[in-house]
């Protein structure tokens, strides 16, 4: 398969892409280099040295023998997004391109704008660029299950079965959200959800446990591949019309890359 991941330069992108190649899939990464400005800003450090992108994509190919594509570019920037979708042709897009951090969209009007616009609006160009140029791709969509809060009920896999004043429904189940970033990603899943209702597109939007670590097999191969990571892997999953949502009623803790993506593969068919 032809597979774009967007946010391929990052924690859990980078790991996602290595996988997916060695597994023989044609991969491009779609990347900014945001998150690198983001830290500058803060004067923060990763805990592991983590070579450019073009050192790493150079040493994958000469280990593996294998090519990973790389587009320069920001996905809420549409006719950037249009003209890569148009050169690569993905059959199934991996989105991690998000301002990722609550307490950076805390900090200030400022930041919790950025991170509105900036990951509502990339998405819904993914979306759009879907259903305009690759309609039979899949989209696979990194959510968290900070969407859903901390209720004191057990928090149903998307959906949720309502009574009330003598009638019943299936509802998607309440959002929660406790900063601009996590309004951000529920505003992502209910874009996704309709897209997927009123266009027949699919999706699957991962809202995910905790999975953590520094190692992954194909970063083994040689210690300059390795970026530090911190994965929270999809537990569950559950299919309504075209969309498909993920939560889970614990967070698990998988010590395997593999486990967040068995279900994904499965998906692909």
């Amino acid at each position: 398969m032809k597979i774009a991941v967007l946010g391929g330069d990052g924690y859990c992108g980078w790991a996602t892409a290595l996988y997916l190649s060695q597994k023989g899939h044609s991969i491009a990464i779609i990347d900014n280099f945001m998150r690198r400005q983001w830290d500058h800003e803060l004067g923060a450090q990763t805990l592991t040295p983590i070579r450019p992108l073009s050192d790493r994509l150079r040493i994958w190919q000469q280990l593996t023998g294998k090519t990973i594509e790389l587009f320069v570019g920001d996905v809420a920037d549409y006719d950037f997004l249009e003209s890569t979708v148009k050169a690569f042709e993905p059959d199934a897009i991996v989105h991690f391109a998000e301002q990722r951090s609550a307490p950076y969209s805390m900090i200030d009007r400022k930041h919790a704008i950025f991170t509105q616009v900036n990951n509502v609006v990339g998405t819904m160009n993914v979306l759009f660029a879907i259903r305009e140029l690759r309609p039979d791709c899949h989209l696979i969509k990194l959510g968290t299950m900070g969407e859903y809060g901390t209720p004191n009920i057990d928090i149903e896999e998307g959906y949720i079965t309502i009574e009330h004043n003598g009638r019943k429904d299936v509802l998607p189940y309440p959002k929660q959200p406790g900063s601009f970033y996590h309004l951000s990603k529920v505003h992502d899943s209910h874009n996704i959800m309709f897209c997927c209702k009123i266009w027949g597109i699919r999706a699957t939007d991962l809202n995910q446990g905790v999975v953590y670590g520094t190692m992954t097999e194909d970063f083994s191969i040689f210690a300059t591949l390795c970026v530090a990571w911190k994965l929270r892997a999809t537990i569950r999953r559950n299919k309504a019309s075209a969309v498909c949502t993920t939560s889970s009623r614990n967070n698990f803790r998988y010590s395997s890359w593999r486990a967040w993506w068995k279900p994904l593969e499965k998906s692909w068919g």
